[in-house]
């Protein structure tokens, strides 16, 4: 802590590991199986954070210190002790943080470095030497926190990710994660402004710095979040639907399909027994009884029936019966029932009384 060259040697070192030495070791070496490792050190991260919170709280924010103001304690008394302690403890756990980037560089996992990953853990262990050297206490210690809060959350979240797919489905969270994050900065952002504003005795320069880094976090947080969440909503939402148009389309294609081979059998098989009972017609050397039409009442005069009743019972089988068919396919149907009818007529084939119900069957 005497001065800030060790710790600026470490951010340089981290930098060039993650950004050179790191991809260009792995470059041909398979990805590393961590797995174990990181479970345990998001553990060590979730219990060195809860810890760090519970002091906060126990140093200074449950006793007695004030929200809207509060000035650096520069006593020797067991409290100012306790807080400059927990201030070293939380400047060694953002070093410890460097880890983050070294498990995925090692893991070959590039596309989670991303400059907001990188620009938070490179720039926090400088921040966290200045507050611990200058300004262990007061105001300064309030992201702290809200940060320690955070992070229990957000390595229990790691811990359960590392632990292997039966776990994914407690992971729902994670936008809601980003959400926590978000507002962290905006509590901070609203702190420092209060301190500004109010004339606090509380060092000026410290609380714009704390401001325009807290406001630097909220913008790339918040670019995070609508990259990962609302811009990929907002592009999944046509995808679906054109994948339910075009799923509607196919299925409206082949219904049409098969409903037009459908139709086109019934039709050639109709057209066939049409055929065969003209050639009959033409054999015997009798004129060919007109067609039958479905909607025509006078279709009943070339069988010769007692009754219209009797005509409707022989020419459409049993209403109890019926069946949705298309119009073509009946009208087709009807049309075969008629020259059959009158080819029994003409004496052409033998009766049967149920020739036409065998038929409809």
């Amino acid at each position: 802590m005497d001065n800030p060259l060790p710790t600026l040697g470490m951010m340089i070192s981290y930098l060039l590991f993650v950004l050179w030495l790191g991809p260009l070791y792995m470059r041909d070496r398979k990805p590393m199986d961590l797995r174990r490792v990181i479970i345990f050190y998001n553990m060590f991260q979730v219990l060195l954070s809860g810890y760090m919170f519970y002091e906060h709280l126990m140093a200074g924010w449950l006793r007695g210190y004030s929200l809207t103001c509060q000035t650096v304690d520069y006593d020797d008394g067991p409290l100012s002790r306790r807080m400059f302690n927990l201030c070293y403890v939380y400047y060694l756990s953002k070093l410890s943080e460097f880890a983050d980037t070294v498990f995925f560089v090692l893991r070959k996992k590039q596309s989670q470095i991303t400059d907001l990953h990188v620009y938070h853990h490179s720039l926090t262990p400088m921040e966290a030497w200045i507050l611990t050297k200058f300004i262990a206490g007061g105001n300064a210690t309030f992201p702290n926190v809200i940060n320690n809060f955070v992070h229990v959350l957000m390595y229990f979240y790691y811990m359960l990710s590392a632990m292997g797919p039966r776990y994914q489905k407690y992971l729902w969270w994670k936008k809601y994660m980003t959400e926590v994050q978000i507002i962290q900065f905006i509590l901070c952002i609203a702190h420092c402004i209060n301190a500004l504003v109010s004339g606090c005795p509380f060092p000026r320069f410290i609380s714009t710095l704390l401001l325009i880094n807290a406001s630097i976090f909220l913008v790339l947080f918040m670019n995070f979040y609508i990259q990962s969440y609302k811009h990929k909503a907002a592009i999944a939402k046509p995808i679906e639907s054109s994948k339910v148009q075009e799923v509607t389309e196919d299925n409206k294609l082949s219904n049409e399909e098969t409903t037009t081979t459908t139709t086109a059998t019934l039709t050639e098989i109709n057209n066939n027994s049409i055929v065969s009972v003209e050639s009959l017609l033409e054999k015997s050397g009798k004129p060919l009884p007109p067609a039958a039409d479905q909607h025509n009442t006078d279709s009943c005069e070339h069988m010769e029936l007692s009754s219209p009743e009797n005509c409707l019972d022989e020419t459409i089988t049993d209403i109890s019966l019926q069946t949705e068919l298309p119009k073509d396919v009946i009208e087709s149907t009807e049309g075969l029932r008629q020259r059959i009818v009158t080819l029994e007529e003409l004496q052409l084939v033998p009766e049967h009384p149920s020739r036409v119900e065998e038929l409809a069957k």
